[in-house]
Formats: C-alpha cells, structure tokens, sequence
C-alpha cells in the first residue's frame, strides 16, 4: 500500500464555540464543501462535545496543511484556539492497492 501525503489536523475549539461560531458557521461550512469537493478533505466534522473540529486533509506537507486551517472563517475569528497537524497514513480507496 502507498500511502499518500495526509494529515490528521484537530483544531479546539474556544470555551463559547456555541455563541461564537454561529456568526460565521456559513462561511466555514462553505470552506470545507471547497475542501471536500476538491478531494482535498478526506473528511471533515467536530467532536460530538464540541472540544474539537476533525479533519483529514491532503497536502504536499505539514505547513500546507495548516494554511488550509488557517484560512478557515474559524481560525480567523477565533472560533478555534489551537490547531495542531501530525502526519497520518490515510488508507483510502485511492491508496488501497496501490504498490
């Protein structure tokens, strides 16, 4: 199996994520369907407690993957807090018997 460049990035969200996303809930939720339609997002979604968004994201490295992040309405309004990208082998339809 070949793996391709992914990456696992989890952003935090802030105390009052429920009060401060929803002002720009639309804009995110535009800039992952561009991810997701791009095949640039593996996929995309928050933790069911809401101390988290999840992503899988292609991208040529680690500092790639975080200015996708970095260029969601979240980060730029501080709806996230931290964000934090680690390398991850994604076995996908793509990768999955492939040498």
């Amino acid at each position: 199996m070949r793996f391709e460049p992914t990456y696992l990035v989890t952003a935090t969200f802030a105390a009052d994520v429920v009060v401060r996303r929803e002002p720009h809930r639309a804009a995110h939720l535009a800039h992952v369907r561009a991810l997701l339609a791009a095949g640039t997002a593996l996929i995309a979604g928050a933790r069911a407690d809401l101390s988290a968004s999840v992503l899988v994201l292609r991208a040529a490295d680690a500092p790639a993957a975080r200015t996708l992040v970095e260029q969601d309405p979240y980060w730029r309004h501080g709806v996230w807090t931290a964000i934090d990208v680690v390398d991850y082998l994604a076995a996908t339809a793509h990768t999955i018997g492939r040498t």
